[in-house]
């Protein structure tokens, strides 16, 4: 917990340099522009890419769904990335890391890419302010587990996420039919289009994470103003 308030209270006094130099810019674009430098990966950017097109490969998996992005420049799943050891200077994913069961072996894959001394940007939901609200916790106990299942799915998972997602009052059965045109517990079809949360966190429980697999945690921000159901963690590979 100490080094997790340090971390906040170094990104309080990073944000106030930015908005200094970015003036009214939204946090996302700003920090963008601070960390996501060279030329980088986006996973699953979906249709509100985040980082300049220009110097950035876009990856997404279900190309084809609602939410693909548009143009993808790699079609893979994220945790087999078709790139060479350390050719990326950033990986960014927005909403992504919590669809992934072997979360280590996803983390692993992105410092993979990176060059030493790369950074490792994530956008990720906030157990507090999502449908997760009524889940435990992910421990980093549990990310070990399950990469010791490797590929393996755990379907106790399953009966987790129904349970939670009833109580939150998120089991919404003909609204997610309408946009998915499945049945809401057909958990086949989500594993497949990547439409289930494996883990929920706090910032807290990724800093705790990043740090287990030897990454710099350099920017912590628990809640992102234009997207309020979000906190940012951003880790620098050792170099």
């Amino acid at each position: 917990m100490r080094v997790t308030h340090f971390a906040q209270s170094a990104a309080r006094r990073l944000r106030r340099k930015l908005r200094s130099w970015c003036g009214t810019a939204p946090l996302i674009e700003t920090l963008v522009a601070r960390f996501c430098l060279g030329i980088g990966i986006e996973i699953g950017a979906g249709k509100t890419p985040r980082c300049p097109r220009d110097r950035t490969l876009f990856l997404d998996k279900n190309i084809g769904d609602k939410d693909s992005t548009e143009n993808a420049d790699i079609i893979s799943d994220a945790s087999k990335i078709p790139l060479p050891d350390e050719s990326m200077d950033f990986v960014f994913s927005s909403h992504v890391l919590e669809h992934m069961q072997n979360t280590i072996a996803v983390l692993k894959e992105w410092m993979r890419v990176l060059h030493p001394g790369g950074v490792i940007f994530l956008i990720l939901p906030h157990a507090h302010r999502t449908l997760d609200r009524c889940r435990q916790l992910t421990t980093l106990e549990h990310h070990i587990d399950d990469e010791r299942l490797g590929d393996a799915i755990d379907r106790t998972h399953f009966k987790e996420m129904k349970a939670g997602w009833i109580a939150a009052g998120e089991a919404d059965a003909e609204r997610y039919q309408r946009e998915w045109g499945a049945d809401i517990w057909n958990w086949e079809f989500r594993i497949a289009h990547g439409v289930l949360h494996f883990h929920v966190w706090t910032q807290n429980e990724i800093v705790r994470l990043l740090q287990y697999l030897g990454l710099t945690i350099i920017y912590v921000e628990e809640r992102v103003p234009e997207r309020e159901d979000s906190f940012i963690v951003v880790a620098r590979k050792s170099a």
